[in-house]
């Protein structure tokens, strides 16, 4: 949508994609409600599970034309809507009725049942909340095979993206045993909550460089840029905390008894840095109109994730796969930088943003460990209490030691500015004491 300018394409693409997703879904949902008899005992151990089989799959379609008022309200570059929907009315109202019918004495069905009517709500009021930001009815232009063409590579690319987070817990129970998979699924999402800052600055980001694309703007690599640098910045102190404190950071989240996936967390943080630091690659493709390598590097990275696997795991158990994981992960984010580098002449690095990314390590690293030792009675696996305010400071000084290096190496320039004003817009909260800091053009 956001690559359009007249209504009727913008209502068109809506259309387009409502259109097929609806489509595709009703022939899933209806293919499993006619295969019920024979999927159900297959599935579940009882009898008792499949009215909450029928309910989830009657929702798929609901969820669905969900997800696409979602992706019309991204279109329109509108943060507040997808909040108050996605992040705020869907949830709550979900744990409301879910609540309540328990607490009325429905059982098990009643949490389907709360699900799908919370589903249904919050759909009606996605809609609504859409036709605010442009009209629903009206005159339209339909795209399909342009968006056909766009939009197949990248739901290939999700199935193989989905594979790929799933394919270390398999392997590693098929190869040793449940046992380490319990230890390294303490580990693995502990690792991914770094890739929630990568996801808050993507929201946005997809929408404003297809826009940039589609006016022939060439400064969707300098939005690239100046987005993936603050991605770096704002991840850096959490990433230095986690691999300091990996051990200490595991047992407050799972208790002691899960300290061992420290090793695990440090070397899958690894991972997830990596694609803080090449930032919104993939969403940079996408936005250029090259969903096709999208599905390649994804299948690129899919391939060294299995390699690695079947070499590492057998000797290495939980550790080899997080080695494996990091591997790929690096990988994809390689092959991306380098297509986007040869084929578009754009990377997120460039001369005065590297002096950022090459000080920060450097320094923040060393003086992490270092002041680790400030406090070895304190922080040690078993000693929740003492371990959390520990961290918490810790993570406060890497914080202003962070700013102080940027300020330092001269990191800032005035198209941060420009980033900075998003923000603030956004959440409606003045930042001075960054801004005192950005210099003028």
């Amino acid at each position: 949508m956001a690559r359009f300018d007249t209504p009727e394409d913008k209502r068109g693409a809506w259309l387009t994609g409502l259109g097929i997703s609806l489509g595709v879904s009703s022939l899933i949902t209806v293919s499993l409600l006619v295969g019920s008899p024979f999927l159900i005992p297959r599935l579940f151990e009882t009898d008792a599970a499949a009215p909450m089989y029928y309910v989830f799959v009657v929702s798929i379609p609901v969820y669905v034309a969900f997800k696409i008022g979602i992706g019309g309200i991204r279109g329109e570059e509108n943060t507040r809507y997808k909040l108050l929907t996605q992040n705020l009315f869907y949830p709550l109202v979900r744990l409301t009725l879910i609540a309540a019918l328990l607490l009325l004495g429905v059982g098990l069905v009643g949490t389907g049942v709360g699900y799908l009517v919370a589903l249904v709500g919050v759909t009606i009021l996605t809609y609504k909340l859409l036709s605010r930001l442009f009209t629903l009815r009206g005159e339209y232009r339909l795209h399909g095979r342009q968006m056909t063409a766009f939009s197949a590579p990248l739901v290939v690319s999700t199935v193989i993206n989905v594979l790929l987070t799933r394919t270390d817990t398999l392997m590693l129970g098929y190869l040793r045993s449940s046992e380490l998979v319990g230890i390294y699924n303490a580990a693995y999402p502990l690792a991914g909550v770094m890739l929630v800052v990568l996801s808050a600055f993507g929201y946005m980001y997809l929408p404003m460089a297809s826009r940039l694309d589609g006016d022939e703007d060439e400064s969707v690599g300098r939005i690239y840029e100046v987005t993936t640098k603050w991605v770096y910045l704002s991840v850096f102190p959490m990433f230095v905390t986690v691999l300091v404190f990996p051990n200490d950071i595991v047992s407050v989240a799972f208790g002691a008894g899960y300290a061992g996936a420290g090793a695990a967390l440090s070397i899958l943080i690894v991972g997830s840095f990596t694609s803080a630091a090449f930032g919104r690659n993939r969403e940079t493709l996408s936005a250029l109109g090259a969903t096709k390598f999208i599905m390649v590097s994804n299948a690129v990275a899919f391939v060294v994730n299995v390699v690695l696997n079947l070499v590492l795991i057998p000797r290495y158990g939980v550790v080899g796969a997080a080695v494996a994981s990091t591997g790929s992960y690096v990988s994809l984010n390689l092959v991306v930088y380098g297509f986007l580098r040869r084929r578009f002449g754009i990377s997120p690095f460039t001369r005065s943003s590297m002096k950022t990314y090459a000080a920060l390590p450097l320094v923040l690293i060393p003086l992490g460990f270092a002041l680790k030792r400030v406090f070895p009675a304190a922080v040690h696996v078993g000693a929740l209490p003492g371990s959390v305010p520990v961290i918490a400071a810790f993570a406060a000084v890497l914080v202003v030691a962070t700013v102080t290096v940027v300020v330092i190496v001269g990191g800032l320039e005035p198209e941060d500015a420009i980033l900075l004003d998003f923000v603030e817009d956004t959440v409606g909260v003045r930042v001075p004491f960054v801004r005192r800091f950005i210099p003028e053009d």
